[in-house]
Formats: C-alpha cells, structure tokens, sequence
C-alpha cells in the first residue's frame, strides 16, 4: 500500500466582526443568553446586574482533512443463471458445456465461474477539534476568509491569545486513513493499493469570550461571540489561565510512516511525499 500525504499547512482565519461589535451584540442580549442557559435565577436579572469583567480574545485550533482510497483488484465469483425451461437439461457457452442442475424452486439453473474486475473508491472529509482530536462539525468555516501562517512558531497575534494544538497530525491523520482503508472481500490478486492524504491543514478560528459576574448573588457566567459568523452561545470559558505549553511545528507535523502502523497492521507501507512535508530548519 501507498500512502501519498500532501504537504501541511496552517491558517489564521479573519474575523468578520470585531471586539467592539461583538462586545455591544453581546451585551445586547446577554440577559437573555444568560437565562436561556443558567434558567429562572438568572431571568430575574437586570442588565445592570451583570457585569462585564474580562474579555478574551483567542483563537482556537482545529484540523481539517480530505482523504482518498483507491484499491485495484479482482475477485473470484460464482454466477448461478437460471435456464429457459424445465426441459433444459445443459447449456453451452463458448464451448463449454454445462449441466442444467433442478432447482428447489423455479427452472432449472447452470452456473458460471468467473474473476471481477474492482475498483473500489472512498474518500472523507472531516474537522477534528484541535484540543481533543475528536470530530468537530466545523466544515462550516472552511470557505471562510483566511491567511496562511508562514512560521507558526511566530505566531504571535497582537492582543489574542494563541490556543495551542494538543492533538498531533499523526492522530488525526490516522483517523481519516481508517475511515478510507477498508477491506475488500473474496480478494483473488490486488493490483493497486493507493491512499492520498490530500489536505493536513491546521486551522486557527478566533473566539471572543466575555465574562459576565452577577456579584450580589456571586455567579459568573461566560459568553462566547464567533466573530466568522456572528453567533454566541453560553457556557463557554476562559483559556488565558491554563496555557503552558507553546506552539511548535516539529511537535504538530510529525506524520511517519509508523503513524499508519495500525491501520495496516503487519503490512509493507510506503510513505510518499507530494512535496516536503517539514522544512526542519525553520
């Protein structure tokens, strides 16, 4: 089997709705919000009596992954041809005479050995939560506006606050090339096996948190603003307190060859670049 993984990438995507926007849409209907979630205590609030007592705005990762299988093969099959009549005792084809043997039911039928010629063709296309790794339905974002991040160490947006990938490209990579490889049956001889890994792109969406206190009854509550499609929701929260860790292309884009280990167990995986994956020197 040949993999061939395309080159990675990662992108920054433009928010449509700046801080002060969101900050006055939010604040709009941050009673509303708040109670729609939180129920009956927080629908007796005023709009005085929530406060505003930080605002963070961060970008958070997610993958995105467009995967293609294509397997070659042929396989033995049996066919099993029904006879014009009760009367047919055989049946010649190209030369070849075979018996015409009583059915349970029907006429009687003759049977043909034969080798199909396959194709069997899959492809996939997901978004994993650049946190956890698990499927995220965030293909929504992907015609949204972006710009690629040259040197992702750099990284580095006045103001914002960088949410670092806990997943690597290896993980996710090897989900979508399990959603692809599956087997074929009554497999007689493979003449292709081939698996594209057509896009590794790492994707950072900006989020806007507003943190909300009621002090008189000691609630806090956070609300998120997506500044791509200008939606909010509650229940969110803050990240600024729990990031340690920093973001480095060796430690995201480190797909091998043993990254594919389990899908194949035991076989013989050829791992083909499209074009250099990493340049190590950056």
């Amino acid at each position: 089997m040949d993999i061939y993984l395309a080159t990675e990438h990662a992108y920054h995507f433009i928010p449509q709705f700046n801080v002060e926007v969101a900050r006055d849409r939010v604040e709009q209907k941050k009673v509303s919000l708040i109670a729609g979630t939180l129920g009956s205590l927080f629908s007796r609030a005023k709009p005085e009596d929530l406060q505003l007592t930080t605002v963070e705005n961060r970008v958070e990762p997610f993958w995105l992954l467009e995967a293609s299988s294509r397997t070659v093969y042929d396989r033995a099959r049996t066919y099993t041809i029904p006879a014009s009549g009760t009367e047919v005792r055989s049946v010649t084809v190209m030369g070849t005479d075979f018996p015409a043997v009583p059915q349970p039911k029907g006429e009687p039928a003759f049977t043909l050995t034969g080798v199909e010629h396959c194709v069997q063709e899959l492809e996939t296309r997901q978004t994993f939560d650049g946190i956890t790794g698990a499927k995220a339905d965030l293909l929504k974002y992907a015609g949204a506006a972006k710009t690629e991040i040259a040197d992702i160490t750099a990284f580095t947006p006045d103001g914002v606050l960088v949410i670092p990938p806990q997943v690597k490209a290896n993980a996710v990579v090897r989900q979508v090339t399990a959603e692809v490889v599956q087997p074929v049956q009554n497999v007689q001889t493979i003449h292709e096996e081939r698996v594209d890994i057509k896009t590794v792109d790492l994707n950072f969406r900006p989020i806007y948190a507003f943190e909300y206190e009621w002090a008189a009854k000691n609630k806090r509550v956070v609300i998120e603003f997506d500044p791509l499609t200008g939606e909010m929701r509650t229940g969110g929260k803050r990240w600024s307190d729990q990031i340690k860790s920093m973001v480095t292309r060796d430690l995201i884009f480190d797909i091998t060859a043993d990254a594919f280990g389990t899908i194949v167990p035991g076989g013989s995986i050829a791992v083909k670049l499209v074009k250099a994956v990493v340049d190590r020197k950056k």
